[in-house]
């Protein structure tokens, strides 16, 4: 029985009108306390709990048309001018109605030796800055309970932005799989059935790259030479695959140690060099790679390409969900540390990618 009377209290005091309540009725009590404990003539009776709740009344009710109303509708809309006007209207209001109380029921304080006030002159200016006070605490913990909940919202999104980038992540790596692995055991499987000498080096090309997605594509980011080391076994594969119908111009920096990546971040360009570039007609197909970091940890990213198909139809294809993922996975990671441009003019097709990687 005990603890169902608890549980109750509990359940009662976790309600905001509830504790709102308690806070000022208990304010009340401490005032009128004090001020028996400060006048001998005054004992604590209805009267001058009374005699505390007519001012806390007007308190009360300035903060909470102030946290209610003017905030909301002036201060959260940068509407100052209106907002201070407004509320020292309030609590100018407020002292007057409260003073018009006291005196309409003074007779009945006669005997608690306390009107109104000891000095009406200093009534007003006295209870308005009381307001004030009351008005700029309430204020102060509200905007802090505000900016926290806000805080924990923005923590939220971003996890579940977090959780969104992974299943991207995951997504691309699902379709770089089942594409790329089908068509590079067929290669294998070409140049097996030849008993070709390349077929051991494209084994082990493919472990090495097939390694790096299961198993360190797992963490956020990955060391960006090892990053450029799976690019550069992608493009071999891919290589061997068109065999001497490409001409490829890899240009990778060595000093890339010192730097890490989100990963695979590179790959929908790759997969759109190749299946662009791979099989111009009229000209002489050809990608050209460049990465490299410099001293100040800006990485560069080209990669460019030929392509035969019209300059509408290219755009269109080229600009799908892989282009798409790699726009929202740079928002994500990298905010306002990146610069990404996409361009197709000529029949080239031309990607720059600059990521700030470290902080100056």
């Amino acid at each position: 029985m005990q603890i169902n009377i608890l549980s109750t209290l509990k359940t009662i005091f976790k309600k905001n009108w509830v504790q709102h309540l308690t806070f000022w009725v208990v304010l009340v009590i401490l005032f009128a306390l004090f001020r028996t404990l400060r006048n001998e003539d005054v004992v604590l009776s209805w009267k001058t709990l009374l005699f505390e709740i007519i001012p806390f009344s007007g308190v009360a009710s300035a903060v909470y048309l102030n946290l209610i109303v003017l905030i909301p509708r002036f201060l959260s809309k940068n509407h100052y001018s209106k907002y201070a006007f407004l509320l020292l209207s309030l609590v100018f209001v407020n002292a007057l109605l409260v003073f018009l109380v006291f005196m309409a029921v003074e007779p009945v304080f006669i005997d608690v030796s306390h009107g109104p006030h000891p000095n009406r002159m200093l009534f007003f200016p006295a209870y308005m800055f009381m307001q004030l006070i009351f008005i700029s605490m309430t204020s102060f913990f509200h905007f802090v309970r505000e900016n926290n909940r806000l805080t924990e919202i923005a923590l939220t999104v971003t996890e579940i932005e977090s959780n969104r980038l992974k299943v991207e992540l995951n997504s691309l790596k699902a379709q770089i799989n089942p594409h790329f692995l089908f068509n590079t055991l067929n290669n294998i499987y070409s140049y097996s059935l030849f008993k070709s000498e390349k077929t051991p080096e494209m084994i082990l090309k493919l472990s090495g790259l097939m390694n790096y997605i299961i198993y360190e594509c797992q963490a956020d980011q990955v060391d960006l030479s090892k990053e450029a080391g799976f690019i550069t076994n992608y493009i071999e594969l891919e290589k061997m695959r068109v065999e001497d119908t490409l001409k490829i111009d890899l240009q990778i920096d060595e000093q890339l140690n010192d730097y890490r990546i989100a990963p695979l971040l590179f790959v929908p360009f790759l997969e759109n060099a190749f299946k662009h570039g791979a099989n111009i007609q009229n000209q002489e197909p050809y990608i050209r790679l460049k990465l490299d970091v410099n001293e100040s940890g800006l990485l560069h990213f080209e990669c460019e390409n030929l392509h035969d198909d019209s300059p509408d139809e290219y755009q269109e294809q080229s600009g799908g969900i892989g282009l798409e993922n790699v726009k929202k996975r740079l928002e994500l990671l990298y905010p306002e540390k990146y610069e990404f441009d996409i361009s197709s003019e000529g029949g080239q097709f031309l990607v720059k990618l600059d990521i700030q990687l470290k902080d100056n």
